[in-house]
């Protein structure tokens, strides 16, 4: 398990200690609501109490140090404040005002200050909402917020205070036993306050709201030691700015974004990926509920053709599998409904038994007893208090019953998240069942929760990875390092304008010729393909840009299968990002690519080729030959090593050509660090 806890103290405190007025004073009243049971020391130096609390009038007057303090004084008081604090032996602070690093460049030099007066005392901040801990009363929060106690439940920090408030207020029955904001992490941030909810027990699952991580390679072991505690993490990653190493000349500084190089990051870790805060509640419901699914294959029961239709077009983009039942399933199911049921799956079951809880839940049962990871049982409730809902309490408790009796895993899914009631919420506690609100939000919370359960933490990335400066080299000298680094290259010379023809002589038509000197050839010209004799070598040097004077004489390939993109570029602060994807004059119309994270092994580039729409040619398509799979894979893992071990920022290769015997970089584009 983690050793080095940094935070154990401040988030579990048994004393707290508050400075400044209404801030200080709401958190006073909040972790009184919340059953908070140990000391709450107001310092104020001219007040004699706070929320009925008397005052102590300094941080000298403090009976001991205290294991937090809540500072919500002004940026230049609070730097004077946490000094103090600092000097006594404060279990750690959290920071609340703003108008540091997060302003500009005087509020950056303020932080560095209030980092120095910290010294070796953590805090959280500053401009820093604060925490809220349910699980031990502790609720650092100058607001309200819809928390309450306790003994287990889902952790979330969150890098933005109003959506950790706003998930606290959800309505949706999500046990939050931590909510934490970081603010702008000067000292503690996300990876300490995993530390915290991976050693405690008490936490089932853990949620992410952030727009970056500072250390990739210490999250990566963070949530190889969570994945060991069986704790599953959820993240919401925000921000769309580019990354360090975007270079424009590239076509992957395009395709492959902020986001990619996170999705690549969250998939090596086996942490899932959603993208509304919704999504991230529906998600830590299931896990902190069951934990992840054992798999993705579903059943849905519903007693509406239209909802069953509706569930099956809206899991198509999800990895979720509704297969039909065996023949002796089939058979079972039948014998418990009458010869004018159809079952299938998403199975309509009717309403000829609604409201008899002993028949729908022998239906159920049957339908439960089967290979299925889940069974999902559609059912939205009327809301109002002057409707009568009882019928369908019964149809979410005869789900129970039959869950019950097979050991399955059920889960209650209301098409429209309003249409739920306090009475199903109780049915299904009684009986161990999830209630997801939303038919999109829980199909994508099951297709994590499915996910999940074939993704582990892997190894950390292969290094933190920082911005630099960068410069171009012509593709002449990059193919010669390429080629020294057991990468495929065409036959080729540099050469003047004037030396052309003889070289491709020498070489054998059928030639291509480029201009060197330019990122992007094609769109100015300056690029000819399969000239086949000297009078098409001739009307393509004619046609050529005149202010080029070196060029690049290649033998062309032939029998090509398919054109793939290669690239691997530093992604700060990420790593490396590895992206595949179909090449050629294809790779900006279809934005057909995957993204991994070096290192790879020569599976998971096999695994992430099979993804791509243009899989079928690489296998053969329609009677034509194959693509020798081994050579592309060995020749990305060679280009993975050249940008690695190398002053590179990125190599992009594109196309690689790949044929039944080989695969080749017909193009390459390369970007060194400047010295």
């Amino acid at each position: 398990m983690v050793a080095d806890q940094l935070l154990a103290r401040t988030l579990n405190p048994r004393s707290i200690a508050l400075f400044g007025t209404s801030p200080a004073q709401s958190v006073i009243e909040q972790c009184l609501k919340l059953g908070f049971t140990g000391e709450l020391w107001p310092v104020h130096p001219t007040r004699e109490t706070l929320a009925g609390i008397k005052c102590f009038k300094s941080v000298a007057d403090l009976p001991s140090a205290p294991d937090v303090a809540f500072v919500a004084v002004n940026r230049n008081a609070t730097i004077d404040v946490v000094k103090q604090l600092a000097k006594i032996g404060a279990g750690g602070a959290v920071c609340y005002a703003s108008g540091f690093a997060e302003s500009g460049l005087n509020g950056i030099a303020l932080q560095e200050k209030l980092v120095t007066a910290a010294a070796t005392m953590p805090l959280l901040g500053p401009n820093c909402y604060g925490y809220i801990n349910a699980l031990d009363g502790v609720a650092l929060w100058p607001d309200q917020h819809g928390c309450k106690s306790l003994t287990s439940g889902v952790a979330i920090v969150s890098q933005s205070g109003n959506v950790g408030l706003n998930i606290t207020l959800q309505q949706r029955g999500l046990n939050l036993a931590y909510l934490v904001t970081v603010g702008n992490q000067a000292v503690a941030g996300i990876e300490e306050c995993l530390e915290v909810f991976i050693n405690d027990s008490r936490v089932t699952a853990i949620g992410l709201f952030i727009e970056a991580i500072v250390d990739p390679v210490r999250f990566a072991k963070l949530a190889y030691y969570a994945n060991k505690r069986n704790l599953r993490i959820v993240a919401l990653q925000t921000g769309r700015s580019q990354a360090g190493a975007m270079i424009a000349a590239s076509h992957t500084a395009s395709l492959a974004g902020r986001r990619s190089a996170y999705e690549a990051l969250f998939e090596r870790c086996g942490v899932a990926m959603v993208d509304t805060p919704i999504e991230l509640i529906e998600t830590l419901k299931l896990l902190d509920q069951g934990g992840a699914l054992t798999g993705n294959k579903l059943v849905s029961l519903s007693c509406s053709g239209g909802e069953a239709s509706l569930v099956a077009d809206l899991s198509e983009k999800t990895s979720l599998r509704f297969e039909p039942f065996s023949t002796e399933q089939h058979a079972r199911i039948s014998s418990t409904l009458t010869e004018l049921v159809t079952v299938g799956n998403p199975f309509d079951y009717h309403t000829f038994m609604w409201g008899d809880r002993a028949a729908t839940a022998k239906t159920f049962t049957q339908v439960m007893d089967g290979p299925q990871d889940a069974t999902l049982l559609i059912l939205d409730t009327p809301p109002r208090d002057d409707q009568d809902s009882q019928t369908w309490v019964i149809a979410a408790q005869s789900l129970g019953d039959a869950a019950q009796a097979t050991n399955k895993r059920g889960v209650i899914v209301a098409t429209l998240p309003e249409c739920t009631t306090l009475a199903i919420r109780d049915a299904a506690h009684a009986a161990n069942l999830v209630v997801l609100q939303g038919l999109h939000e829980a199909l994508v919370a099951l297709n994590a929760a499915a996910w999940l359960a074939d993704n582990q933490a892997g190894d950390p990335p292969a290094q933190v990875v920082t911005a630099l400066k960068t410069k171009l080299i012509d593709e002449a000298d990059a193919k010669l390092m390429l080629q020294k680094n057991g990468v495929d290259v065409p036959t080729g010379v540099r050469c003047a304008r004037s030396d052309i023809a003889d070289m491709a002589s020498k070489i054998g038509f059928p030639i291509t010729l480029k201009g060197l000197g330019l990122a992007h050839k094609s769109e100015v010209g300056a690029v000819k393909v399969g000239l086949q004799n000297k009078h098409e070598l001739d009307s393509a040097l004619a046609m050529m840009p005149s202010e080029i004077n070196e060029f690049l004489v290649e033998q062309t390939v032939v029998n090509v299968v398919a054109e793939v993109l290669v690239s691997i570029r530093r992604d700060a602060p990420v790593g490396w990002l590895i992206t595949l994807g179909a090449g050629g004059v294809y790779t900006e119309l279809w934005r057909d690519t995957t993204f991994l994270l070096a290192p790879v092994d020569d599976e998971q580039i096999l695994g992430s080729l099979a993804k791509l729409r243009i899989a079928p040619l690489l296998n053969g398509f329609r009677g034509k030959p194959a693509g020798n799979l081994n050579a592309l894979v060995a020749l990305i893992q060679n280009v993975i090593s050249t940008a690695m071990n190398n002053n590179l920022v990125e190599i992009e290769l594109n196309p690689v050509l790949v044929t039944p015997n080989t695969a080749v970089a017909v193009d390459a584009l390369m970007i060194a660090t400047q010295q």
